[in-house]
């Protein structure tokens, strides 16, 4: 029998300061027979992205410390769910892993039916980076500033119309959110897509964008867009400028995607802490935290229990904003 690794093992966590991974260095570990041959890092994204970069960083840093090659396998398609079940449904023993997408917690938060069952075919092994969102406007919109957007609904306008990458999207979700925390009239437009949806933003069709970081902090610092604020209790590198929510007034509205590591659910418990050593080991590594932070990422990093709860806590927040909203499950 597979044992329940996510959100079961939520409750073993021990909580390593957010940012900052905890290092198990793998040199310091007993010799293993594992990896006995090249391990398959299953992304299940299309190759060329930003997070399909994030995930041949650590493939890299992951074969120096295995001395096996670990592989990028791309397998993108229905949502992340093709790639996601080649992994649920590979033999357990460690050599196939995950890029575990942060659509694991938006399905179940909207408890769509999948073709495996995320808690017992999937175990945990480490949160990898998180990518934070980004609250922006067109430059012709007639906010400046959240205050401005506060203020709007005064003027009489009836709604403020958002674009966000998709429909049950994370940075969807986040839109609602702020619309009941604040009561703003906004009304969502979902795209495709950042891609179109930024091109629609910056257009000046849609005055608002909810999205991640990246590829969105580009065009703000390129004078394109406005960035109203960060979703992060600490402001950005790659947008000094822009305010944290908290400095705006709307502390708690603090949220990220996570992306994570995993491997297929009954995997032995010493290969996991073996997996889990050495990714907390390339994180802890300077240079690559450098090069994630760059692409917009947060190196995050810890045990197996603390992603595992970080996914609990995710799924309960978006539930219930999805529950407060009525928000249908994407089509």
């Amino acid at each position: 029998m597979r044992r329940r690794y996510f959100l079961g093992a939520a409750g073993l966590a021990v909580m390593p300061r957010v940012g900052h991974a905890q290092a198990f260095p793998a040199h310091a570990l007993p010799a293993h027979a594992f990896p006995e041959r090249p391990v398959r890092f299953v992304v299940p994204y299309a190759p060329g992205g930003s997070t399909d970069t994030s995930s041949r960083i650590i493939a890299e840093q992951l074969s120096v410390r295995f001395g096996q090659q670990v592989i990028v396998d791309n397998k993108p398609g229905a949502g992340t769910i093709i790639g996601t079940e080649i992994v649920a449904k590979a033999k357990p023993d460690g050599h196939t892993i995950l890029l575990t997408p942060g659509a694991l917690v938006v399905n179940a938060a909207f408890g769509i039916t999948l073709p495996y069952d995320t808690v017992k075919d999937l175990a945990p092994v480490a949160r990898f980076v998180d990518i934070p969102l980004l609250l922006a406007a067109n430059n012709e919109a007639p906010f400046k500033s959240v205050a401005d957007l506060l203020a709007w609904p005064k003027s009489g306008d009836r709604t403020i119309a958002y674009a966000s990458a998709g429909i049950g999207s994370v940075p969807h979700l986040w839109g609602e959110y702020l619309k009941a925390r604040t009561g703003l009239p906004l009304e969502h437009i979902g795209y495709k897509g950042s891609t179109e949806a930024l091109r629609d933003v910056m257009a000046g069709h849609v005055p608002l964008f909810s999205d991640v970081l990246m590829p969105t902090a580009a065009p703000v610092n390129a004078g394109k867009l406005r960035g109203l604020a960060v979703a992060m209790s600490n402001r950005s590198p790659l947008l000094p400028d822009v305010p944290t929510v908290g400095e705006v007034g709307l502390a708690g509205m603090e949220a990220a995607v996570l992306l994570g590591i995993s491997t297929t659910g009954g995997t032995p418990a010493a290969l996991v802490e073996r997996l889990n050593a050495v990714v907390n080991d390339a994180l802890a590594d300077e240079g690559v935290r450098h090069k994630l932070q760059e692409l917009g990422f947060i190196p995050i990093g810890g045990t197996a229990a603390f992603y595992a709860q970080s996914v609990a806590e995710e799924t309960a927040k978006w539930r219930k904003v999805i529950k407060d909203s009525n928000i249908p499950p994407p089509a």
